[in-house]
């Protein structure tokens, strides 16, 4: 039974939300294995926020209460996979095998939400000009 605050998700949303959760977890499980720096202290904190805000902004779109304020949310969750990569990208240098793993996993993982985001985006703005 589902209450009114419960969002109801199809498999698709639902698949998608964990797999944002997923990520940003997954970047937290990296960040602890990663080697303490300097640089990457600064890099890793950039990294935590935006992986989490992929999934916070797709909460945003899956709750929002316009076409706009939804292509807004979605453009966001595209914004930060872009981000989540660059800080990725920086973070790079001086891992263990299993850290390079996840780091690869990781970079993956970020190309893939940015190209779901921005078709889901695209698919938005095509409908609105139709």
């Amino acid at each position: 039974m589902t209450t009114s605050s419960t969002p109801t998700y199809t498999t698709g949303q639902r698949d998608l939300a964990q797999r944002s959760s997923a990520f940003a977890s997954t970047a937290r499980t990296f960040v602890r294995r990663t080697p303490k720096t300097i640089a990457s202290m600064g890099d890793c904190r950039r990294l935590i926020r935006s992986s989490g805000e992929i999934g916070s902004s797709y909460l945003d779109a899956d709750h929002a209460v316009s076409k706009e304020a939804f292509a807004s949310s979605i453009m966001q969750c595209c914004r930060e996979a872009r981000q989540a990569r660059h800080w990725l990208a920086l973070l790079d240098s001086n891992l263990d095998d299993k850290s390079e793993k996840l780091h690869a996993k990781l970079t993956q993982e970020a190309k893939e939400l940015e190209k779901i985001f921005g078709s889901i985006l695209s698919k938005v703005r095509a409908k609105k000009s139709v």
